[in-house]
Order: C-alpha cells, then sequence, then structure tokens
C-alpha cells in the first residue's frame, strides 16, 4: 500500500515539474512581428487531433467555386471544412461551413426567426443552414435575404481580415476584394442600421490596420461611431506630430466626443453647417488648433461583429498618446459651435416644414451670409446680373430677376417675397430698389426693379436723413409725371440733391440714385395722402410746398397740367390752391425768370421771357436753391415726409403678414393623449437618449417606439413647424423647440 501511495506522488509531482516547464517555453514565445499586431487571445490553440478525422477547413477566395450539401456556391469568400477553432480556441469560428451537418431547404428570406441574435452555422436549425446556403448560392443579392445571414458571411469576411491577414498575411488583391465586397453589401443590406454600422466598423479598420499610411478613403465616414477607433488613430498621430488640427477633424473630435455634441440644426442641416464651421474655424484658429500631447497612450480595439471575435482582437499602435479624451481643446471649440448652430436655427426651422422647398428664394434668405454667396442659383444669378449692370443701376422687370434665380416670380408680391428677394440679391452682390427694408416699398410681380452695384451690404441702417430724401425723391417724382413726360431737367436736378447732400453716406448715395432712377419711371401715386398731409402744421406745410415748386419749376416752365396738379397737392396740404401762382412768382423771383401757363381758359400772364440758352451759372443756382430750401426748411420737417408716404405702405405691408406666423395662446400639449404627453415630459429632460433606454421608455408607458416618434414629430409639425425627435442611435431630443413651444402657452 505505502508503495502504491509513493508511486501516485511521485506521477503527482513529475506532472507538476511538466507544467511549470511547459508554462516557461511559452512565456519565452516571441510576440507576433506583424505590421500593427493583433493579439489574439489563446491564439496558439491546439490543432484538432489526427484521431478526430476531421477535414482541414479552407478559404474560398473570390470567384472560387465550392459545393456544400448540393449548392454550388461559385463566389467564393467563405470558410468551408470540419474544423476552424476561432481566437479563443473553445469551439469551432462561428461563419465554417462544415459540409457534414444536416441541410434542409429553404429560401434566403425564411427561418429568420428562428436563429440566435448572435448565430453560428453550426448551431442554427437545418433549415437555416439551407436559406443560408441558397443565398450565396444565388450571388449573394436577393434583397429581401434575412439579414442574420449576411451577418453569418459577414464574420468569415471579418475572420479572414483580422485573423489570417494578420496571422499569415493575404495578398493586397484579397484584401481589395474583400473590401470591395463589403461595400458590395452595403449597396444592398445597408438600410439595417446595425449592418451598415458594423461594415463601416471593418471599412475603418481594414484602413487603419493595413493602409493608415495612405489618405483616408472617400467610401469611410469617420463621424460614424463604429469608426471611432479609426478616428482616434488618425487624430493621435496628428497630435502626436505635432500638426495643426484642421477643421473637419476638430467638428469630428466635437461631435464624436461623449462630453460634447451637436444640437438639431447642426444635424439636420448637416453639410451647410460644416462649411460654415470651416470658415469660421479659420478665421478664428487659421490652419488649425495644435494639442500638445497628453501623457495617456492610445489603445484600440476592434468591436467585432463575430462572437467569435469578441474581446479578442486588440490593436497595437504606435507608442502615441490618446488626445480624444481631452476636453480643454473642445472647450476653445464649444462658442463657435453654439455660434454656428444659432445663425443656422431658422434655416433648420424652415426646413423642417412640410414641403418646405430646399432651393426658393425663401429658403434662401435664411441661410447665414458665408452660405448665401455659395449658393448655385446665387452664383448664376451674380453673373447674370453683372453683365445686365455693368454701366450702373439699371432697370431690370421683376419676372427676370427671379428667372436669374431659376425661381418663377409668384402671382402677389408680399412684404416677406419683397424682402427675400432683396436678402438673396445682396448675397449675389447687388442692391435693388425699392427694397421694402429701407425705402420702403415693395416691387410688383409685373414691374420693374432699380439694380445696382454693390447694394447696401449686410449690416447698412439707413439714416434718418437717408429716409428723408427717400421721401422727397418720391414727392419730386410724383411732381414730374404730372405731365407724364419725363423731365431730365428735373430728374437731374433731385440727382444733384442726392449728390450733393454731406450727410448721406456713399451706400445711401448709390441707394438713393436707384431708388429715384426706379421712382421716375414708375408711376407715383397720391391716393391716402390727404389725411396725412392735413395734420401737419404751417411751417411743415410751407417747407412742402417750395419744395413742390422747386420740383416743377426744374426745367424752367411749369405747364398748365402741373399747376393743376400742384392746386389738387396744396388742397391736400391744407392750402389754398390760389397760393400757387404767388408760391412760383416767389421762387422765379429768387432765381430767374420764368414762364407760368395756368389754365387755358384764364388769362395768361409771364413774367420776363428766359434766355433760349441760360448760362451754366443759372442753371446751377437754381440747384443751390433747392439745396438751400432741403437744409434750411425740411429740417422743421424732419421725419414728417417720410411719414407721408411710409404710414400708408407700412400699414398695408403689415397686412400682408401671414396670420400663420402669430403664436397662439392655445396650450400646445392638448394635441397629445396621456402616454405621449408623459413621453413628452420624459424625453425633454435631455437631448440624447440611448436607443435601447428610448425603447424601454415607450415599452413602459405601453407604446410603440416608431408609433411614438411619428406621432410626437407630427404634433411637433402642426405646433411649431419643425420635428421634435431625430431617429437615430442615440436618439435626439429638439429641447430648444420642445422649450419654445411650452412658454408659447
Amino acid at each position: 500500500m505505502k508503495l502504491l501511495v509513493g508511486l501516485f506522488l511521485l506521477y503527482l509531482a513529475y506532472r507538476v515539474v511538466r507544467r511549470l516547464f511547459s508554462q516557461k517555453d511559452v512565456s519565452k514565445r516571441p510576440e507576433p512581428t506583424f505590421r500593427h499586431d493583433i493579439l489574439n487571445a489563446d491564439e496558439s490553440a491546439p490543432a484538432p487531433s489526427s484521431r478526430s478525422r476531421k477535414k482541414p477547413t479552407q478559404w474560398y477566395g473570390k470567384d472560387r467555386p465550392v459545393t456544400v450539401q448540393g449548392y454550388d456556391i461559385p463566389g467564393g469568400l467563405i470558410y468551408v471544412g470540419e474544423r476552424l477553432p476561432d481566437i479563443h480556441g473553445y469551439g469551432d469560428d462561428a461563419c465554417l461551413i462544415n459540409p457534414r451537418l444536416k441541410v434542409s431547404p429553404a429560401e434566403p428570406w425564411e427561418a429568420g426567426d428562428e436563429m440566435d441574435y448572435w448565430p453560428r452555422y453550426a448551431t442554427i436549425p437545418a433549415k437555416c443552414r439551407g436559406a443560408y446556403l441558397k443565398w450565396p448560392a444565388t450571388g449573394r443579392s436577393e434583397p429581401e435575404t434575412y439579414i442574420g445571414y449576411v451577418f453569418l458571411f459577414f464574420y468569415g469576411l471579418e475572420r479572414r481580415l483580422f485573423v489570417d491577414g494578420q496571422r499569415e498575411g493575404i495578398s493586397d488583391r484579397e484584401r481589395r476584394e474583400i473590401i470591395d465586397e463589403v461595400k458590395r453589401l452595403l449597396a444592398i443590406y445597408g438600410s439595417n442600421r446595425s449592418f451598415r454600422r458594423y461594415a463601416h466598423g471593418l471599412l475603418a479598420m481594414e484602413w487603419m490596420v493595413y493602409r493608415s499610411d495612405e489618405p483616408v478613403p472617400d467610401y469611410l465616414d469617420l463621424n460614424d461611431r463604429y469608426c471611432l477607433p479609426s478616428f482616434q488613430f488618425l487624430l493621435a498621430r496628428m497630435v502626436a506630430e505635432g500638426k495643426p488640427i484642421p477643421a473637419d477633424l476638430a467638428l469630428q473630435w466635437y461631435t464624436l466626443h461623449p462630453d460634447f455634441g451637436l444640437k438639431t440644426p447642426a444635424r439636420r442641416c448637416a453639410r451647410e453647417f460644416r462649411e460654415l464651421f470651416a470658415a469660421r474655424y479659420e478665421k478664428c484658429f487659421g490652419a488649425g488648433l495644435v494639442v500638445k500631447p497628453n501623457k495617456t497612450p492610445l489603445k484600440v480595439q476592434y468591436r467585432a461583429a463575430s462572437p467569435s471575435l469578441a474581446g479578442g482582437l486588440k490593436l497595437r499602435t504606435p507608442d502615441i498618446p490618446n488626445p480624444f479624451i481631452l476636453t480643454a481643446p473642445l472647450k476653445k471649440l464649444s462658442g463657435l459651435v453654439e455660434e454656428c448652430t444659432a445663425d443656422l436655427e431658422p434655416y433648420s426651422r424652415w426646413l423642417a416644414r412640410k414641403g418646405a422647398d430646399a432651393d426658393s428664394l425663401d429658403t434662401l434668405a435664411l441661410l447665414p451670409d458665408q452660405l448665401k454667396s455659395k449658393s448655385p442659383n446665387v452664383i448664376a444669378a451674380k453673373g447674370s446680373l453683372a453683365r445686365i449692370c455693368a454701366n450702373g443701376p439699371t432697370l431690370i422687370d421683376v419676372d427676370v430677376l427671379y428667372e436669374g434665380f431659376g425661381r418663377e416670380s409668384p402671382e402677389r408680391m408680399t412684404k416677406k417675397d419683397a424682402e427675400n428677394l432683396a436678402i438673396v440679391m445682396q448675397a449675389a452682390g447687388f442692391g435693388m430698389a425699392p427694397d421694402v427694408r429701407f425705402h420702403p416699398m415693395k416691387p410688383d410681380p409685373g414691374g420693374k426693379v432699380a439694380v445696382f452695384p454693390q447694394g447696401h451690404g449686410s449690416d447698412f441702417r439707413p439714416s434718418p436723413e437717408f429716409r428723408t430724401m427717400g421721401a422727397v425723391l418720391r414727392l419730386g417724382a410724383l411732381v414730374s409725371q404730372i405731365d407724364r413726360d419725363l423731365s431730365p431737367a428735373e430728374e437731374a436736378t433731385l440727382r444733384h440733391l442726392i449728390r450733393d447732400d454731406r450727410r448721406l453716406t456713399d451706400i445711401e448715395k448709390n441707394s438713393l440714385s436707384a431708388f429715384l432712377t426706379w421712382c421716375m419711371r414708375t408711376p407715383q401715386g397720391a391716393a391716402g395722402l390727404k389725411p396725412i398731409l392735413s395734420r401737419l402744421d404751417v411751417p411743415e406745410k410751407n417747407a412742402i410746398s417750395r419744395i413742390l415748386i422747386s420740383v416743377a419749376h426744374a426745367d424752367g416752365r411749369i405747364a398748365p397740367k402741373e399747376v393743376r396738379q400742384l392746386e389738387k397737392l396744396y388742397a391736400s396740404i391744407g392750402l389754398e390752391k390760389d397760393r400757387v401762382a404767388g408760391d412760383i412768382h416767389a421762387l422765379a423771383a429768387e432765381t430767374e425768370p420764368v414762364t407760368v401757363a395756368f389754365r387755358d381758359r384764364e388769362p395768361i400772364f409771364s413774367v420776363p421771357k428766359p434766355r433760349a440758352e441760360p448760362p451754366p451759372a443759372k442753371r446751377f443756382q437754381l440747384n443751390e436753391e433747392l439745396i438751400r430750401i432741403r437744409e434750411e426748411e425740411t429740417r422743421q420737417v424732419q421725419g414728417v415726409l417720410e411719414r407721408i408716404f411710409s404710414e400708408r405702405t407700412e400699414e398695408a405691408l403689415e397686412a400682408e403678414t401671414p396670420s400663420g406666423d402669430v403664436v397662439s395662446n392655445k396650450d400646445p400639449l392638448v394635441g397629445l393623449d396621456r402616454p405621449h404627453r408623459k413621453l413628452f415630459d420624459r424625453l425633454i429632460t435631455k437631448e440624447t437618449w440611448d436607443r435601447t433606454a428610448f425603447h424601454e421608455l415607450c415599452k413602459e408607458l405601453g407604446l410603440m417606439v416608431d408609433g411614438a416618434m411619428e406621432v410626437l414629430n407630427e404634433w411637433a409639425f402642426d405646433t411649431a413647424h419643425a420635428p421634435l425627435l431625430d431617429d437615430g442611435d442615440p436618439v435626439y431630443v429638439d429641447v430648444s423647440l420642445a422649450k419654445e413651444m411650452i412658454d408659447a402657452q
């Protein structure tokens, strides 16, 4: 008995010593030396025993045919065999097609509900195997294929790239074939969110592992969170090399960082936001931010779709820092991001309206100035207007103006239409008169406008002198049009009035000159002036009457029609119409002789007849007289002249404001039933919700996810003309919109 115990103890000691020596040998095994080594758990899994008699597994490359259970598979890119350990060494890889396993006939869209979420070919039912094999046998293109079968095939591509490709090496040609296949599958099955993200993650990792010295391919979107490892590597390498971070990379960093994020306008108008951010980023930071390297090293892990690779693929990167975790550089960008977001808010809200036309002038007018000028429609109109206005201010048909922007003119021009037209005109580098914001009048769809180069500029603020002069020009045009004969002398007098006023800026003079061009050639009405003019006091009435007489007298004669119209205007002002003759004589005595013609049946008298060729000095003297009147007497009526023409205009324009813009005092939450109102109250507590958490919240309230989102978005459209929720993972909530709707109660 003692002998047996001794032998047993001796055997145990032998086993312990052998195990120790075996572990020592394993610890001395050299690490993999391939580029960007992949550390695989249990990489040295034992080979199958020869007594198992299992056929070895083969990888069938592209266009290498193979037959499995009667299914002829021509396209390859699969593993077929009886033994293929996963990277942990615990069993066969999920992607392995074992030809000995039972198969039942089925179509690629059948039996999907019988598969697990993480399927393995060895454990799925026979009918699922038949459906899966039918899919590659028919070209891997059936759009109705159950997505689980697509993933089962995708597992093999992952293994070939990141396990075989690192252990044994694969050719560049084979890698390109795999990448092309993934891109082809994305084109067919990319509508599935899960597959799309895993596929993008594979494409990004392939670039980083094998081709990181090349530019990022155009098929990669490093804004995708499944591409985060590749983005972190790209950012880390740039920081380690001391290079400035360009605008697109800085914005990606801000977007992907867990402590920061973009609000609804930036996500809804992603292209516009990127352009605006890039322009302002360059203005603030020049070539870009330079970030000081931190001490935390970069560690990157590939998130595999295959359960056989989960947790086992870790990328060994060069010894570089991980700046992605830093927050200080991103805080420098927060103000810029908020500024761009706020400037895009009106444009974003408008686009969210049902039926909004992204190319309409109403939409373009809401873009920030830096983006409006880059619009294709604005660029096209700019070239056309430059040719038309090569010689200065030019009258253009409103219809032609709209055509230059690729649009049709509205049947009825509202104040908003006129304002938006002027805004996009300014974006093209031109101004127009009348400009409803400054003159204030609006053009008619069938009429004309005067277009002038440079325009008013984005920050133009008209002075009181500008507004008063605008009223004087309209009043002068009204008198000049009495005899329906455009008088060059009268127009020249009014232009001298603009030119010689030292209180006007160059921009104001250009605008008023174009406005005068339009006024003189567009009928100016006097209807409705009497109630306004009758409220003026005596000095104001006298000042206006002298301006009327001065303009009528500009060409050296006053026709009978002009006299009659002046009498009507005097009566509108509240002055005796018999004063017209006396005022004409008074002005003539101060300047030069003038011929006055009254009504045909009344006696005609005249002051001394003027010379046929008045010397230039006399013409200039008339201009000086009108300037003197303007400088001395119109100070008494500063603002009155503007009111004469603007009060009626403003009332008419305000009456055109759409009733839909008026905020209702009705409680907007009335449109939601109790469960959806509870969901609304919970959702607006934060801007982002993990999709799983959102699903659980809907489940708690007895709501379906898609249906709840549709109800809330439809309600938000009806209430504020914009959606509340932005579908995705995570789900975004427009908290500012929700607050606006609540505050409107």
